[in-house]
């Protein structure tokens, strides 16, 4: 039998092009549920155009249900496992992928994620096969807190499964599931998504120290309005404006700055473009989503620009005076307690550290 991309449940943002759905930001992709003894898929990417360092990584997890009628289809922690089943790396244009298999019949709940992220290999499929029979959804829509995560490497969960000077990044280190902003939704139960991209910023991605004009080749306003404009533009396509009733959320969650802060150096006329930058960021998420909270955080990998960033907040709160906005401001890692991944990113101890602040800070809210 054959699932249709109708026949899924999707997640995140996508982007369909010549009968294959592409699912490439952090934690996106789809879930089913059938009873059965096999389901494959084939995985579409562009990953041959990367090198073996930078493959696009799927994971795949599965739940085994005691029946057809446990699977509810409302959301997507329901009857989540604590880690993955198979990782799988994306080296071919196409890869057929076992995405479950037993010799006896049972029911189980499938879903496949992009753990890598989106400005490396893509994933996309056209449709799942089983040996089996799908079972649908018995419940409505969920109801669940909606969350817009809009972040850099840090949010990707670049580097966790590294070490600092042992490792150098790869994306099969790569894990969108053990990074704050996927901990943070599983606790409070939210439906997600994320947009976000390593050595990102506002103003500049990271430079190195010696470089003294900005690196506007990818930056966050210029990304996040669209669906998926890298793939869009690898693809040849005029980029598609992302749809808000696709998903609008009641929180907007904004890490961004660390990679600002490799340019601005202290000097006073970047960091007012970086202050003038995140206001007007802030007011163009605002726009978009005008029924949302703002939430805004930074300090992991370094706090230069977490007053500025509050700076920022402080301006735009007093032209919109209505719109509820918070500062969180998250203690840099603790290289002896928690110990330091792969190029100096924070391992999954500090992840875990800093989804319970962030958990705190929007319960209290």
């Amino acid at each position: 039998m054959k699932l249709t991309l109708n026949n899924l449940k999707w997640y995140g943002r996508n982007l369909d092009y010549n009968g294959i759905r592409y699912f490439d930001y952090s934690a996106s992709g789809f879930e089913f549920c059938f009873t059965g003894k096999k389901a494959v898929c084939t995985i579409y990417s562009d990953s041959p155009n990367y090198d073996e360092a930078n493959k696009g990584v799927v994971g795949v997890y599965v739940t085994e249900l005691s029946s057809a009628a446990e699977y509810k289809g409302a959301s997507y922690w329901e009857n989540f496992p604590e880690d993955l089943c198979q990782r799988i790396i994306l080296k071919d244009e196409k890869t057929e992928a076992v995405l479950f298999e037993s010799t006896e019949e049972k029911t189980v709940l499938i879903r496949v994620l992009k753990i890598s992220e989106v400005n490396f290999g893509s994933a996309g499929i056209k449709e799942v096969e089983i040996d089996g029979k799908q079972n649908l959804p018995t419940a409505a829509a969920s109801t669940a807190m909606k969350v817009e995560i809009i972040g850099d490497s840090i949010t990707c969960g670049y580097g966790i499964e590294g070490v600092y000077n042992v490792d150098g990044f790869k994306t099969s280190q790569e894990r969108a599931d053990k990074a704050y902003g996927f901990l943070t939704m599983k606790a409070l139960g939210a439906e997600f998504q994320e947009c976000c991209w390593s050595g990102i910023g506002i103003i500049s991605k990271y430079v190195d120290p010696s470089v003294n004009v900005p690196d506007t080749s990818v930056v966050m306003p210029s990304i996040w309005p669209y669906t998926d404009k890298s793939l869009s533009l690898r693809l040849g396509l005029e980029p598609e404006v992302w749809d808000e009733s696709k998903f609008s959320p009641d929180l907007v969650i904004l890490h961004l700055g660390t990679n600002d802060a490799s340019f601005v150096r202290d000097v006073e006329e970047r960091r007012l473009a970086y202050v003038s930058g995140v206001r007007q960021f802030l007011e163009a998420i605002h726009r978009r989503s005008p029924k949302a909270r703002l939430l805004v955080c930074l300090g992991v990998m370094g706090e230069s620009l977490c007053d500025s960033q509050a700076e920022a907040v402080k301006l735009f709160s007093q032209d919109f005076k209505n719109v509820p906005v918070k500062v969180v401001r998250f203690p840099v890692q603790d290289e002896e307690k928690e110990g330091v991944a792969a190029d100096w990113h924070p391992k999954a101890e500090t992840h875990q550290r800093v989804a319970r602040q962030l958990v705190d800070a929007i319960k209290n809210w």
